[in-house]
């Protein structure tokens, strides 16, 4: 998950990596509220150790949201599915209407030049 932290709202911070400590004690977020971080420090452990916090909660959100994905499955996935195929079958005869508008204006454009080209080979 992207860092959430906004520049207009400096006190506050959306980040999940750190919920009631405030952007203080984020090393990824601090830099972004005019607070110093470990990060800007130099010590490269701080600095691996602060990446793997973010990734921890970054992981745990993912599968959050992949056990969330299986119980809305799991509950509406049949009728999400006869959505999917209406609309599948709706997007299917729109295309199959500009194909054939495509065609017909194809069409015309041949006949068109075909009767300006008799009409210019009858001048001479």
């Amino acid at each position: 998950m992207e860092n959430q932290c906004g520049q207009e709202n400096r006190d506050s911070c959306e980040c999940p990596c750190h919920p009631g400590t405030g952007a203080g004690g984020c090393p990824g977020c601090a830099h972004m509220h005019g607070q110093h971080s470990k990060m800007g420090s130099g010590d490269v452990f701080e600095f691996v150790m602060a990446m793997w916090h973010k990734a921890s909660f970054t992981a745990y959100s993912e599968l959050m949201v992949e056990k969330l994905k299986k119980r809305i499955e799991a509950v509406n996935g049949p009728v999400m599915d006869k959505v999917a195929d209406a609309i599948m079958e709706s997007m299917g005869k729109e295309w199959q209407a500009m194909i054939q508008k495509s065609t017909a204006k194809r069409e015309l454009h041949e006949k068109l030049a075909k009767i300006f080209h008799e009409g210019i080979q009858k001048q001479k």
